[in-house]
């Protein structure tokens, strides 16, 4: 009688798939996560990015609106515009200087601890503004009012004398009282007379943050014009 020699065990039709991943396999998923990945990155850093542009472009329109409401309140409260310069060139500087009466004595403090002579100045060739007052001993400090580049800065000088406006397009505007027939010198500046009937005021200013540009007007009424 023959032995009868054992068999082996069979193995599962589905063993041999269930055994591991091939090298191509495995290539092929490791470029894919490497895709992914890259892809995931590019757009976290993008949205880092976008994110810091926003903030940046925010900060500079809060500091802008800052100083436009600073001079807008200042200037709204001044009791006379003491002197204006307008540029003849496209690098002469623009200035406005007013007079606010803080401390209610009908004068002039030179030497105020509130400020009381306020000069607003734009530099074309640095592309700043800045404010110029006199401390309490009389010296002059000026200081940048933004830490942005002002592209542009411009003043619209008007008065509410109706019969004043030559040209009956409803504006009286400096140069109109600078006029002999309205009482002004003649001299094509802002000056002397008619700044004593200027009681309107628009100012607009343009504020760079790299390619951006960003606009802000105002149009003040000297309320307390003396």
């Amino acid at each position: 009688m023959s032995a009868t020699t054992p068999m082996a065990p069979s193995r599962p039709a589905g063993a041999a798939k269930d055994a591991g991943f091939s090298l191509v396999e495995l290539l092929v998923a490791i470029g894919l996560f490497g895709v992914l990945g890259t892809l995931l990155l590019g757009l976290a850093l993008s949205t880092g990015n976008v994110t810091e542009n926003v903030r940046a472009l925010s900060n500079i329109n809060e500091e802008s609106r800052l100083a436009m409401e600073r001079l807008s309140r200042e200037l709204r409260q001044a009791s006379q515009v003491t002197a204006v310069s307008l540029p003849a060139t496209p690098t002469d500087r623009t200035t406005l200087t007013f007079w606010t009466d803080f401390d209610g004595n009908g004068a002039q403090d030179l030497t105020a601890a509130d400020p009381e002579i306020l000069t607003y100045g734009w530099d074309p060739e640095n592309d700043r503004l800045s404010l110029t007052v006199n401390d309490v001993s009389g010296s002059s400090i000026t200081r940048p009012l933004l830490a942005t580049n002002v592209s542009r800065f411009t003043l619209d000088l008007r008065s509410s004398q109706w019969q004043l406006d030559a040209d009956g397009n409803g504006r009286t505007t400096w140069a109109e009282l600078d006029a002999p027939a309205s009482g002004g010198n003649g001299n094509g500046v802002p000056d002397g007379a008619e700044l004593l009937k200027l009681d309107l005021i628009g100012v607009s200013m343009t504020v760079l943050d790299g390619s951006r540009a960003q606009t802000y007007t105002t149009r003040v009424d000297l309320r307390n014009r003396s």
